[in-house]
């Protein structure tokens, strides 16, 4: 069942990774320059900080920051996935396992395995697309604080998993949607939140409030610890409701 599991995501992944390293080793590419320009042009910064983009003036902080972004499409990547699974039991191909002697509870438990994994191969490769691209420019940034910067985001991730999978249970048709609500719909709400002054607790609400900037400081563990073991509860309640729901047809 594993095997199967880990057959299905392997195109997609490629897909996803060729993206996801492509920008960001464009990112790398441009940190000498870019932190260069933000240095010289104080207003520019600024903008950028009230936009959510504080501390680009130097490369780890600017990294630091657009690294938040990967949360997004590796939310997306997990949310996807998952959906996917959704719609292979709509479409009925996944008939002749519910009606074999697998558990339910373990064809689900195996696609959330390589997701997980699919998930973490992401922010490696972007990661090591981002040090590469430094690299290229000479620019101080090394592979461990790149790859520090981009597991850093794996819990916002996380989180959006235990959503889709939370959604899979109570609401399938839904899970593509609710997945990305803690990586897309968190990020946004930051972005307005910092952009319009919004009370601080609103900014609090989204996940990535919590995320410290690294490689330019060291991890929040606390709130990486709590993201990690709410996504692993919604994994849980999810998984019980997929269990003793109907099979969707």
């Amino acid at each position: 069942m594993e095997s199967f599991a880990v057959r299905r995501m392997l195109r997609p992944l490629a897909g996803w990774s060729a993206g996801v390293g492509a920008y960001f080793l464009l990112i790398g590419a441009l940190a000498v320059s870019l932190t260069e320009f933000l240095a010289d042009n104080a207003r520019f910064a600024d903008l950028a900080a009230q936009a959510g983009f504080a501390g680009l003036g130097t490369v780890h902080g600017y990294v630091a920051s657009l690294f938040a972004l990967l949360a997004v499409p590796v939310g997306a990547f997990t949310a996807v996935r998952l959906a996917a699974f959704a719609a292979a039991e709509t479409d009925g191909r996944l008939t002749l396992l519910h009606a074999g002697t697998l558990s339910r509870a373990r064809l689900l438990a195996a696609e959330v395995a390589t997701t997980t994994v699919g998930a973490a191969a992401l922010v490696t490769v972007a990661g090591a697309a981002t040090w590469l691209g430094a690299a290229v420019v000479d620019a101080d940034l090394s592979l461990p604080a790149a790859l520090a910067g981009t597991w850093n985001v794996l819990p916002v991730a996380l989180l959006s998993l235990g959503s889709a999978v939370l959604a899979l249970g109570r609401a399938p048709r839904g899970v593509a949607a609710l997945g990305m609500l803690p990586s897309a719909g968190g990020f946004l709400l930051t972005v307005v939140a910092d952009s319009t002054g919004a009370p601080a607790w609103v900014g609090r609400l989204s996940p990535y409030a919590h995320l410290a900037d690294v490689p330019q400081t060291a991890p929040n563990w606390p709130a990486t610890a709590v993201m990690v073991a709410l996504a692993g509860t919604a994994v849980a309640v999810g998984t019980c409701g997929y269990r003793r729901r109907d099979v969707r047809a």
